[in-house]
């Protein structure tokens, strides 16, 4: 793309009056490949191109995206997004960033970030790959059926300009596999799966040894039980521990702040968890695949403690929430083509602790080790928590048995300031965080 057929559009529109503006493209190629039961069901090949234009005039704005690069088309555009922004609701908060508030990019300090896999992943390989990931968990003669495997390989690349002198251009590479099936018989079938994301293909992790591991963890679970309705302690395993982050995330968003709906909004500073417990924002970690030198707005994104010995030290912002809370912005702001910034986290992680898990399972007289969740009753508002589970139940210092059907019921409040952290953090995620350790939790069964 020529960024002078970007800077076009800039122009024409604050031609035509409008106070500020910006555009945004995307160029995405990605390559897809599906197997189910050792046979290829789809292949796919793609190139798409985007851009989106936005207008402010006045305190009101209009966002159009577009797929159609004809000149022609792109003028009708830019008449549309003009007269529409003449007329929406005025929103005293919007608008860019100051020119001096922006941070300039330059290519060495992106190509630190090393967000491009170097390696050309052909579809035959990829082909082969997805085949080896499936083939390996149906190689276990007690796994009965597969939901299938997928592998994903993508290479992105931005432009973001804006009439205040924003300027970035970026590429980012993707590859992602997901795989899921089914250990048992007719009468009782149990299920496990296992995905992750990374910026090199290669960090995915060998494909045999992960579908190997997907069929075993499927048939530790056949013939799982329900467990009686009790008070006990819970272990989130590491896949699926980072959920409390996206809690906290959620209770943390300047939106919700605003709404008044969080049961954090007036505990900015204060201590939601207990002292060893630090949270992390870091948009600068080498081959993370939400990395990045500054926002979408242009504002310099920092590593920033986000829990710093158990205190709750920021609200996650863009530049529209940040004046609406009368902070300053944090740097956190992201969007797609075809949508107004809002807050996002880049890399969130919670630091390791000192323990380490089985120690924590063997000093267990009874407990429930966490492997799945599903679904969600989650009260912003008070911190009130529910969600189904599935996983181990834990006998005196031993998993005893596997356990699906339950409901795990707390408080966030209380769930933050009694959690206890093991050593085992792996980052393959946005959202990454160590197995965790919760006293005295309710678990609804039977």
């Amino acid at each position: 793309m020529n960024k002078n057929f970007l800077n076009d559009i800039i122009l024409k529109l604050k031609a035509k009056g409008s106070d500020e503006v910006d555009v945004f493209y995307c160029e995405s190629n990605n390559k897809n490949c599906s197997s189910r039961l050792g046979k290829i069901e789809r292949k796919e090949n793609s190139h798409t191109k985007e851009i989106g234009i936005r207008a402010i005039i006045n305190k009101r704005q209009a966002i159009i995206s577009t797929t159609n690069f004809d000149q022609k088309n792109i003028n009708s555009i830019i008449d549309k997004v003009f007269e529409m922004a003449k007329v929406v609701p005025k929103n005293e908060y919007c608008g860019l960033a100051n020119t001096y508030e922006v941070k300039k990019v330059d290519s060495s300090e992106l190509s630190k970030l090393k967000l491009v896999d170097k390696n050309n992943i052909s579809m035959k390989k990829i082909t082969e790959k997805v085949l080896e990931l499936e083939q390996s968990a149906l190689d276990n003669k007690k796994i009965i059926n597969s939901e299938g495997a997928e592998i994903s390989v993508s290479k992105d690349k931005y432009i973001l300009l804006g009439s205040n002198g924003l300027n970035l251009e970026f590429e980012k590479t993707n590859n992602s596999f997901i795989v899921a099936v089914l250990a048992g018989d007719n009468e009782s079938m149990e299920r496990h799966y296992d995905y992750k994301f990374k910026i090199n293909f290669d960090d995915l992790g060998n494909f045999t040894k992960i579908g190997k591991n997907v069929a075993i963890n499927a048939v530790k679970k056949i013939n799982s039980r329900k467990v009686k309705t009790c008070k006990c302690d819970v272990i989130f395993d590491k896949k699926v521990s980072s959920s409390l982050l996206s809690n906290l995330f959620n209770a943390v968003n300047a939106p919700t702040i605003i709404k008044g709906s969080s049961f954090l909004k007036k505990k900015l500073g204060q201590q939601i968890f207990n002292k060893k417990i630090n949270i992390i924002d870091d948009p600068l970690l080498v081959s993370q695949t939400r990395s990045k030198i500054i926002d979408c707005e242009g504002i310099q994104s920092k590593r920033k403690y986000l829990v710093k010995d158990g205190n709750l030290e920021f609200f996650y912002n863009s530049l529209n929430s940040a004046k609406q809370i009368e902070q300053i912005p944090t740097g956190h702001a992201s969007r797609s083509v075809s949508s107004l910034p809002g807050p996002s986290y880049s890399n969130l992680f919670m630091e390791n602790g000192k323990e380490n898990i089985n120690k924590i399972i063997s000093s267990l007289k009874k407990g429930f080790l966490v492997t799945e969740l599903m679904g969600s009753s989650i009260n912003y508002s008070n911190g009130d928590y529910s969600r189904g589970a599935s996983g181990f139940w834990i006998e005196n210092g031993q998993i005893a048995y596997p356990v699906s059907e339950v409901t795990i019921a707390g408080n966030l409040s209380d769930i933050f300031k009694n959690l206890i952290v093991c050593n085992d953090l792996e980052f393959n995620f946005g959202v990454n965080a160590p197995s965790c350790l919760v006293e005295n939790l309710t678990l609804g069964g039977k």
